[in-house]
């Protein structure tokens, strides 16, 4: 059910691909419906700030930051144990071959306004991240030809 929860929001939010971002990666592109940069970030801390930066440094914050998921271990229902089995479980927990999903990184969908000369000037701006104590720097993606 989680799994299909982020799914729908990626599906939902028009990320490229539908799918997540690899680990530790960064994906930007232009929407110019709603005139933002859209980042997919996966990171192995949570984001904590995102920005357009022009050339002469004036940046604009994130719209918005959504965190789409974070680390997690999924399961297989049953998994030889039967679907009531509540708290026996064997020594040293549960077998690899239990494990459907495993993920040590924070996914997180961020969607930042535009200045009006963005499409004339795109390739002046960049975006910058700041994930847990490290600073980012991502080149600003283009607008869609024509």
């Amino acid at each position: 059910m989680k799994k299909a929860i982020v799914w729908i929001a990626l599906v939902l939010c028009g990320c490229a691909g539908n799918m997540p971002p690899p680990p530790n990666s960064v994906q930007a592109r232009f929407d110019p419906q709603v005139r933002a940069v859209q980042l997919m970030v996966s990171e192995r801390e949570p984001i904590m700030q995102a920005e357009l930066v022009s050339a002469d440094g004036a940046p604009v914050q994130a719209g918005s930051v959504t965190l789409v998921s974070k680390p997690h271990v999924y399961y297989n229902l049953g998994c030889g144990f039967g679907p009531h089995v509540t708290a026996a479980l064997p020594p040293g927990g549960l077998p690899p071959t239990c494990i459907s999903e495993q993920s040590d990184q924070y996914v997180a969908s961020v969607s930042i306004p535009v200045p009006a000369d963005y499409a004339q000037h795109w390739n002046a701006y960049r975006v910058e991240l700041r994930v847990g104590n490290r600073s980012l720097a991502v080149a600003a993606p283009p607008p869609p030809a024509g």
